[in-house]
């Protein structure tokens, strides 16, 4: 799959490197010529490496070059450094698509909408992620079960919908509307006459048959008052957002982040913090890859700033593969969500 719509230009932050190099830069990436691009931003970056707009422009070079695994590393690395940047994580959820990770791909587009909710590229894209998956369930489903009406119906909606959505290479031209000039309006009104043979004798004319008494048309059926939407709970997306970060921190492997989603004073049983946390440095960081999934969400508040999470975790790394169900208690804190309490099971 592919998502449609690729972040070209990073606002909101201000870089190190000087205003010519930017501007050269992007000069090859608006032309094309993306290995030039790619060299003139490493150049600059041997310099000033922490800049976020030459980063992201390479980054896109990356993309452009057919690099992906290196693009999503630039990438990735952005959005650790800058996180209030939503540009980086609908970048990286393109990515993710065209690899077929959705998973990955929902959690960015989610990051960048949570950065920043007006952020209409990525609102686009999410809709486009969540239609693909449909499309590929009910397919699914027509192989489990081929008599499955419904589910072809809603397929080969979906899969209109992509189709009509489908980007032109070039504006399409309007449609020209044929108007039917006065005179043809004429023509198609007019009726041919017939001409009426002589008869030596008239008919009797018969009596008129009584024409039948017209039947009332039944009233309009009203339509039915659409139940109002569901209210959005903003305190659940929040606590939501902040799992998700947990868990993309713990995947990424960055141990900062990660250790930071814990409240301060977090200690399990039998550990004080500054224990827990050298023991958790030393196993997010040694496998050479982790990959964590969530699903099955589900959130309690126990008051305004309590929620219990139940969720279902599979982890995997170069080490262990494990699924199990787990339960978070969080406290918000200042403007934060952190966790207070980690237990296996739900």
């Amino acid at each position: 799959m592919r998502l449609r719509r690729l972040s070209l230009a990073l606002l909101l932050l201000a870089g190190t490197a000087q205003a010519g190099d930017k501007e050269d830069i992007q000069q090859l990436l608006q032309t094309r010529q993306y290995a030039p691009a790619l060299e003139r931003a490493d150049k600059v970056l041997a310099k000033n490496p922490k800049d976020p707009q030459i980063r992201f422009m390479r980054g896109l070079a990356l993309t452009e070059l057919g690099r992906s695994d290196e693009a999503i590393k630039s990438f990735v690395s952005l959005s650790e450094d800058y996180p209030q940047l939503p540009e980086p994580y609908n970048n990286l959820a393109v990515l993710y698509a065209q690899q077929n990770q959705y998973e990955k791909a929902r959690t960015a587009l989610q990051m960048a909408i949570q950065t920043n909710p007006s952020y209409a590229t990525a609102q686009e894209n999410l809709g486009d992620l969540y239609a693909r998956l449909a499309s590929q369930a009910y397919d699914k489903a027509l192989q489990l079960d081929g008599n499955k009406g419904s589910a072809q119906t809603k397929l080969k909606l979906v899969n209109e919908l992509f189709t009509r959505n489908a980007v032109p290479a070039r504006p399409a031209a309007a449609p020209v509307k044929v108007v039917p000039t006065p005179v043809a309006v004429a023509a198609a009104q007019v009726k041919p006459v017939a001409t009426p043979k002589p008869s030596p004798t008239p008919a009797p004319t018969p009596a008129p048959t009584p024409a039948p008494t017209p039947k009332p048309s039944p009233s309009p059926t009203p339509a039915p008052t659409p139940a109002p939407a569901p209210k959005v709970d903003a305190r659940q997306q929040d606590v939501v957002a902040a799992v998700q970060r947990w868990a993309q921190a713990w995947e990424r492997q960055n141990v900062g982040g990660y250790l930071d989603s814990y409240a301060r004073d977090y200690a399990p049983a039998g550990q004080n913090h500054a224990a827990w946390a050298k023991e958790r440095r030393e196993r997010v960081s040694a496998p050479k890859s982790i990959e964590v999934k969530l699903s099955d969400i589900r959130v309690d508040f126990s008051d305004d700033k309590t929620a219990k999470v139940r969720l279902r975790q599979s982890y995997r790394s170069d080490r262990l593969t494990s699924t199990t169900g787990k339960t978070l208690i969080l406290e918000k804190t200042g403007g934060d969500w952190l966790i207070r309490e980690e237990r296996s099971g739900r």
